[in-house]
């Protein structure tokens, strides 16, 4: 006969510690708190009408400027060390990133291609295509050749490393357009925010594709010659169409008397990008996971 305790519950078993940042959670922590900051401001602005001269727009609108790469560092970089298997050289890969922007991306854009000069009026399949070919393609390949020739594959473990590396590439190469775009514009609180947030989420969207594909040409054998292009094609696609979005949903110019209400609109439509391609490539991550996960049960039967 036994004297052993007996347990009225049965004992919980003890979860496995994931050993990895969830990419996902922080990114739309950090997604949510920039898009509260937003609409925070445009109704200050709208209601209270504060009078902010010409020299603290421009200080208020460099810290909306900073204030998405402060969210990531917060949560995402600073995230990355309270895990037991950090990922590597992050920082670097946004430092990377915000250096391509000013030395490269920039300067391609507004001053050898200068294409708000001749895109802007064009017709609407034209400004599509010019666009891809031009502000897409070079954006996304930057950001896609920092990550592949700084941490690729060798810091690669699992499919969400791809999409965690290219979102801080992502937060380095927007804040440079950040930043320019407040020190070459003189405009409301509210403007800044919104077009802060607005290029910070469709690069951020957009980036996640590149990341999938640099993934899975990683963690997959059976990848076409044509895999890494057509991510590139398809990231660029979808670069230039919310540009010329944002072109068509905003009306009115910038300026001091500006209060960005027109803006909403474009802002709106960056949402939507980022809902639509986190879910996507969320998906298409977690289907990747599971038939990785069943061919290798099949292999250990056999």
């Amino acid at each position: 006969m036994s004297f052993e305790p007996i347990l009225l519950a049965p004992q919980k078993e003890e979860q496995e510690l994931y050993p990895y940042r969830r990419v996902w959670r922080t990114a739309l922590i950090e997604i949510g708190i920039l898009l509260l900051v937003t609409v925070g401001t445009v109704l200050a602005v709208r209601f209270i009408s504060p009078r902010i001269g010409e020299g603290q727009r421009q200080t208020i609108g460099l810290a909306y400027a900073l204030l998405p790469l402060g969210l990531w560092m917060v949560f995402s970089y600073l995230g990355e060390r309270r895990v037991p298997e950090p990922r590597p050289r992050l920082f670097t890969v946004a430092i990377l990133g915000a250096l391509v922007a000013n030395a490269v991306g920039l300067p391609l854009v507004n001053r050898l291609l200068n294409v708000n000069e001749w895109l802007a009026t064009a017709p609407g399949s034209s400004r599509l295509i010019g666009y891809m070919l031009t502000v897409g393609i070079s954006q996304e390949f930057l950001k896609y050749a920092v990550v592949r020739y700084s941490v690729w594959p060798g810091a690669f473990r699992i499919r969400s490393d791809g999409v965690a590396y290219m979102l801080a590439a992502a937060i380095g190469y927007a804040t440079v357009v950040n930043v320019d775009f407040v020190l070459n514009n003189n405009a409301n609180p509210s403007v800044y925010a919104l077009r802060v947030a607005e290029f910070t989420l469709t690069h951020l969207a957009t980036s996640t594709i590149m990341g999938y594909f640099l993934a899975e040409l990683k963690l997959t054998r059976d990848t076409a010659i044509f895999w890494m292009p057509g991510g590139l094609v398809l990231a660029a696609l979808l670069a230039s169409l919310s540009i010329v979005l944002r072109g068509g949903l905003i009306v009115g110019g910038i300026g001091p008397s500006s209060t960005g209400n027109t803006a909403f609109q474009g802002l709106g439509a960056a949402v939507f990008l980022v809902v639509f391609l986190f879910a996507s490539i969320y998906f298409l991550i977690n289907n990747a996971d599971e038939r990785a996960q069943l061919r290798g049960r099949l292999d250990f039967q056999r």
